[in-house]
């Protein structure tokens, strides 16, 4: 999550794990739904910093030491809510997007316009055969939870879904299957440059793919918007490079 005036700090959280236990020809598989606390980013910093990691980059979610990721084999399904965002909102949605999918060499299709609303209900609860594609959309405190009761520094807010087996061998497989980001339309970003709806954008994707915060203030994934950086650094590329194609395809097998 990205707040407005860079200084939103990030409710990192708590992996909500959940397990069902079906028994098919003797052996033993075990449905994983992992979900992340709402992550954002804000202007100024409302999170105690010595909760933030002081690693190159972290991860949102970890199963077995190894971050959550989406599949990088498949194409990420997306789509945008703009009605009450910034002219240009679309564009830089899009360019944003298209340097993720660079950083991770993942394929993101967009899907078209949406009306609905980002909050946490957009989210799937339980695996399906078929998950929502990820939604980015500008709203505010009174039509998303995802924004209400936050410090009005926060510029925007994430929350991911995940979903995966334990195999009967102990083995824990999973991934990434759904990812919902709100952007505040109450705060006046300039589109580009320096804290400006490019960062914001670029920051909650990076928390759609799996990054979480860092300490510092050179990073874009710092918990507050760093005021002059307009993208990327090289250790929030790194972590993304780690997060997609260059980790192998992430398979998980059927219950």
């Amino acid at each position: 999550m990205l707040t407005r005036d860079c200084r939103r700090a990030l409710l990192l959280g708590a992996l909500a794990l959940t397990a069902a236990v079906t028994t098919t020809d003797a052996r033993a598989t075990v449905a994983l739904t992992g979900a992340t606390a709402p992550q954002a980013v804000a202007s100024s910093l409302v999170v105690s910093p010595s909760s933030l990691s002081t690693a190159p980059y972290a991860f949102s979610s970890l199963l077995d030491g190894a971050p959550v990721r989406w599949n990088p084999c498949a194409p990420i399904r997306w789509t945008a809510n703009t009605a009450r965002g910034p002219v240009g909102g679309l564009a830089v949605l899009q360019a944003s997007v298209a340097r993720v999918a660079a950083l991770t060499g993942t394929t993101w299709q967009y899907v078209g316009a949406s009306a609905t609303v980002p909050t946490a209900g957009y989210l799937p609860r339980t695996a399906q055969a078929t998950y929502p594609p990820v939604l980015i959309g500008w709203t505010d405190a009174a039509a998303s939870d995802l924004l209400r009761g936050q410090a009005g520094s926060v510029l925007g807010m994430t929350r991911t879904s995940w979903f995966g087996v334990q195999m009967s061998d102990g083995r824990r497989v999973a991934a990434t299957r759904a990812a919902v980001i709100a952007l505040d339309r109450t705060d006046r970003l300039p589109l580009r440059g320096g804290a400006s709806w490019t960062s914001v954008t670029l920051h909650e994707l990076g928390h759609a793919m799996g990054l979480a915060h860092v300490s510092g203030t050179r990073e874009l994934m710092s918990a507050v918007l760093p005021r002059a950086l307009a993208g990327l650094q090289t250790r929030g590329r790194a972590g993304l490079f780690r997060l997609g194609r260059s980790a192998g395809c992430v398979t998980v097998p059927a219950l």
